[in-house]
């Protein structure tokens, strides 16, 4: 009884009339699919995705974003999510995002609640120098 490897060399010289070796060979590749080790790499390498994947949707704005496509496509899905748009509030006054939270901008330092309750058009004329349209 010769000793069967999973690959693909051993498979191009398997004799499929031969049960013995075909059930050989079966067996074979499912020890190596059912080794505890290759899925203990498989879950770990998945929990980090996901978790750099939820870092980066946390920061966009975008958490489950950052974990569904960190979960389906690895390090790829923080590429998607890195590209992808943000959800984060848009400062009135320079356009920045900021925390749902915030009070203030981050960037430009202006109250946000007051900021967005004003009008486009007070914004305006809070920028002209001489106060005239």
């Amino acid at each position: 009884m010769a000793m069967t490897e999973c690959s693909l060399g051993g498979l191009s010289t398997l004799d499929s009339s031969d049960i013995d070796a075909v059930t050989r060979m079966t067996e074979a590749c499912m020890d190596v699919l059912l080794d505890p080790t290759l899925w203990a790499w498989v879950i770990g390498l998945t929990v980090v995705s996901i978790a750099g994947g939820a870092l980066i949707g946390w920061i966009k704005g975008r958490l489950m974003a950052g974990i569904l496509w960190a979960a389906v496509l690895g390090p790829i899905g923080w590429i998607v999510v890195a590209l992808g748009r943000s959800n984060l509030p848009l400062c009135p006054e320079c356009g920045k995002g900021n925390a749902a939270a915030a009070k203030a901008c981050r960037h430009c330092g202006v109250n946000l609640l007051q900021s967005a309750q004003r009008s486009a058009r007070s914004r305006l004329k809070g920028a002209d120098s001489d106060g005239s349209w």
